[in-house]
């Protein structure tokens, strides 16, 4: 996945649409792509954020899953992380958030985002960070009804 896929996929990412193109092409130059097969299980809590490209993650919890504003939205469409959703994107802003666990449904396509490189861009910008969190404060927002 060259940088411009990477970028439209983060961008396609509700909790990254606000965010100035700028801040999105930092972000994907320090994204990785990585092919999750069919049953295969990933983590948040190695200090990753997980944007799915393609494909789709069945959301099983580590901890409190209602703690991840984003697997907390998921987990109300379904249980599912579908491309666009974002896991632990919170422990961005709250390092001691419960880590979530995924399982792939198919091949999934995921965008691999380092916890302490999305600190670093946001830190950048703080447009961005308050881009970030009002975000994360809608989807709380909508869980919440």
């Amino acid at each position: 996945m060259d940088l411009l896929a990477r970028a439209r996929t983060l961008a396609a990412c509700p909790l990254f649409a606000e965010l100035a193109p700028a801040v999105v092409i930092r972000l994907a130059e320090r994204a990785r792509a990585r092919t999750v097969e069919p049953g295969e299980r990933i983590t948040t809590d190695g200090g990753n954020v997980w944007v799915v490209a393609e494909g789709a993650l069945v959301v099983a919890s580590r901890g409190t899953v209602a703690a991840d504003a984003t697997a907390s939205h998921v987990r109300r469409h379904g249980g599912r992380a579908r491309a666009g959703n974002a896991l632990g994107l919170v422990r961005v802003i709250a390092p001691t958030t419960p880590a979530i666990e995924a399982v792939a449904e198919g091949d999934v396509t995921l965008l691999g985002l380092g916890v302490d490189d999305v600190h670093d861009v946001l830190e950048e910008d703080p447009a961005a960070l308050a881009a970030l969190v009002d975000a994360l404060a809608r989807v709380l927002l909508e869980d919440s009804t």
